[in-house]
């Protein structure tokens, strides 16, 4: 990469995380972030969510993005994407709070009734003290991270400069674009995010051609199409036996 190349990539980069500082410092986490017991017809179910991902069999596996114009302090609406995905899927997801430990868990399907149920919590509320959360986790992204069943490789380790897959390193220029999420960039062509998923996990999704880095770092510009998307587990997590032990609770 061409000195001019490189300032330019720093730039861009150095632009998107000022444009975010102001309100990120600020952000917390949803309610709906932690785990929660939905009370159905048939019995209880278990729930977990992290700020932008719910879980499956144990794995981050739908994406939420929250529908503009629909939203207030005690009610979320969601289109959601399967990781994996280009598209959103038919189902949509509404949370709304009806007390502080209380949501109701509302799905929405085409051409069909919605399907209400009360959820109570079975996790911590304050997002400090969450490991669901996005927030207030620094740096972790950098660092070690090992494969999962949603991933081809059994290792990945980022550092600023460099990205290394099961050995293989590639020199490369990383930034934050938004809270819990990385830009990685190669010879000035974006390649990829490496996004918190909240809990012990992380998705490294790679670009297909053509994005650049004003599109890479555009916090109003979601990318929902990606080559793949590979989902990754912190090695010294504990979110996941914290999980199971409040879904232990459910009755």
């Amino acid at each position: 990469m061409t000195k001019t190349r490189l300032r330019a990539v720093r730039a861009a980069f150095l632009s998107a995380a000022i444009a975010l500082t102001g309100t990120a410092a600020q952000a917390e986490s949803p309610f709906h972030t932690g785990v929660w017991q939905v009370n159905e017809p048939t019995g209880p179910t278990g729930l977990v969510v992290s700020d932008w991902l719910v879980f499956e069999d144990g794995l981050p596996k739908r994406w939420l993005y929250r529908r503009a114009g629909t939203n207030d302090q005690n009610q979320f609406d969601f289109l959601v994407r399967n990781i994996g995905e280009s598209t959103y899927a038919p189902v949509q997801i509404r949370v709304y709070r009806t007390g502080e430990h209380e949501m109701k868990y509302t799905t929405f399907v085409k051409g069909a009734e919605p399907v209400e149920h009360p959820a109570k919590r079975l996790s911590i509320p304050n997002y400090k003290n969450s490991c669901l959360s996005v927030e207030n986790k620094g740096e972790r992204l950098f660092g070690t991270w090992s494969g999962t069943s949603a991933s081809s490789f059994k290792r990945l380790r980022l550092s600023k400069t460099k990205l290394t897959i099961d050995g293989k390193s590639r020199t490369v220029e990383v930034a934050p674009v938004r809270v819990g999420r990385l830009g990685i960039v190669e010879n000035g062509q974006p390649i990829a995010f490496l996004t918190d998923a909240g809990g012990d996990y992380a998705v490294l999704q790679w670009f297909k051609p053509g994005v650049d880095t004003a599109t890479m770092g555009d916090p109003k510009k979601e990318i929902l199409d990606f080559a793949r998307e590979e989902v990754v587990r912190w090695p010294g997590g504990t979110c996941d036996r914290q999980i199971q032990s409040r879904l232990k609770a459910m009755k």
